[in-house]
């Protein structure tokens, strides 16, 4: 659930070059303080700059522009796919084996499969039970998305009702539009790519009409039988190859598969009431 380590070190690397560069730019801390030695200063002052940094969004293209600590093109490309970060309030709602799943808390939420960087997400939060509701940045990094290594947890226990909603609202967007994956594309530029969009896509339905027509023809002989519970497991059998044949109509499907189903009740209770009627040996 983490970037690999060489990808983390990048990581940590290129967001201390942003935020000294901040620092350099707005004077938040008032020592002059390298890149690498950003993350060895106090919480507070790495959240005060952290938080500074987010509110200025010019900030980010003159630091592109400058490229102050001369990175290679390909990860100052990095860099420049922060512009579409993601900032707010989420739900931790699973922690899976490739990344965490944070679901947005706004009105038109979103899913969010997030890897961590030092420490795995579930670490990170003290193995605290699920869901559980952070405040964080959501950032790109290549064809993935981690986070910017500041999580503030809200102290606020969720009791069953509002974990059952909350719980029903993750599975309806997993299966609608999926878990987001990637934000940003090679060229760093916007391109979204969620769970549902890897899947294989789905082998084509055969075409089943012949095999049902054939189906029902062969049921329509059938009439003879031994017993009348028989003749009625016939006739249940010919109403369900109706109800088959009827669903594979292409129009005007709904009055026939309503009077199939009609048909399959019949037949069904027909047989139930025989099955009443027999002896069977104990």
């Amino acid at each position: 659930m983490n970037l690999p380590t060489a990808e983390m070190e990048l990581f940590y690397k290129l967001h201390g070059s942003w935020l000294a560069f901040v620092n350099r730019e707005l004077k938040i801390i008032p020592e002059d303080t390298p890149a690498q030695e950003i993350y060895q200063l106090p919480s507070e002052q790495l959240f005060r700059l952290r938080d500074v940094s987010y509110d200025q969004p010019d900030l980010l293209e003159h630091y592109l522009a400058a490229n102050p600590d001369q990175f290679p093109p390909d990860e100052l490309l990095i860099v420049a796919g922060w512009r579409y970060r993601v900032a707010g309030d989420f739900y931790i709602m699973r922690h899976l084996k490739k990344y965490s799943v944070l679901m947005s808390a706004e009105e038109s939420p979103h899913l969010y499969g997030v890897m961590g960087l030092y420490d795995p997400l579930d670490v990170v939060i003290g193995g605290a039970p699920l869901p559980v509701l952070v405040k964080a940045v959501l950032m790109p990094f290549r064809d993935r998305i981690t986070y910017d290594g500041f999580l503030r947890m809200y102290p606020i226990l969720f009791g069953r009702g509002i974990r059952s909603t909350l719980n029903e609202t993750y599975s309806q967007l997993k299966e609608r539009e999926g878990i987001i994956e990637s934000l940003v594309g090679p060229d760093g530029q916007p391109r979204i790519r969620t769970s549902l969009t890897r899947k294989t896509p789905a082998r084509p339905t055969p075409d089943w009409r012949p095999v049902i027509e054939e189906i029902a023809a062969q049921t329509r002989k059938m009439r003879r039988a031994e017993t009348r519970l028989q003749g009625a497991a016939f006739g249940l059998l010919r109403a369900a190859a109706g109800l088959a044949r009827a669903t594979l109509q292409e129009q005007g499907a709904e009055e026939e598969v309503a009077r199939s189903i009609k048909a399959v009740r019949t037949a069904l209770r027909k047989v139930e009431r025989l099955l009443g009627e027999e002896e069977w040996p104990g």
